[in-house]
């Protein structure tokens, strides 16, 4: 091996070093983001995300940069959301490119609280399975959201959900496929 061969491949292990610790660094983001969320440590969240991050979630439309994306949060979540419902975040697919990388994951909410036109209504067992679709980029050395995309995909969508008669509907119901106006 020549002192040139040597220098190419002590370049590529330091390289293959990166990404892999990149890998980890952002996995530890994004559990710590949805930690977070969990927590409703809305302050955390935040600090997530890039100054300049593109947020989309659900039926929340997009918000750019740190301070709306933190004020959306606060506006539209922070009130809303008070049930004791565990979180699962699994099967990463991530893929770095130097200080930019993609990732996508797949959430899982154990919900344990419902709320119905008879009040709140405790039942442990359901669950909603989501998909993260997110770009990461490295400031200074430390990994952040840049762009996050986000939909419950499962049992039934943001979409299909969103589409359901105002009227008549009690939340955590069967959906009838074949009648309901999806």
């Amino acid at each position: 091996m020549t002192e040139q061969d040597l220098i190419a491949a002590v370049s590529e292990l330091q390289r293959k070093v990166d990404e892999l610790q990149s890998v980890k660094e952002i996995e530890w983001l994004q559990q710590q983001y949805v930690r977070d969320l969990a927590d409703r440590n809305w302050a955390g969240v935040a600090s997530a995300y890039a100054d300049d991050a593109i947020c989309d979630i659900r039926l929340h439309g997009k918000h750019k940069g740190q301070d709306a994306i933190a004020g959306m949060f606060k506006s539209d979540l922070e009130d809303v959301v008070k049930s004791r419902d565990g979180y699962i975040l699994s099967s990463p697919s991530i893929k770095v490119t130097g200080d930019t990388a993609y990732g996508e994951w797949t959430w899982h909410r154990l919900q344990c609280e419902f709320r119905t036109s008879f009040g709140t209504m405790r039942v442990w067992g359901p669950w909603s399975e989501g998909k993260y679709k997110c770009h990461y980029t490295r400031i200074n050395g430390e990994w952040k959201i840049k762009d996050l995309w986000f939909r419950v995909i499962r049992p039934d969508s943001d979409d299909e959900l969103a589409a359901l008669p105002a009227d008549g509907v009690i939340g955590g119901g069967y959906l009838d496929r074949e009648t309901a106006s999806v």
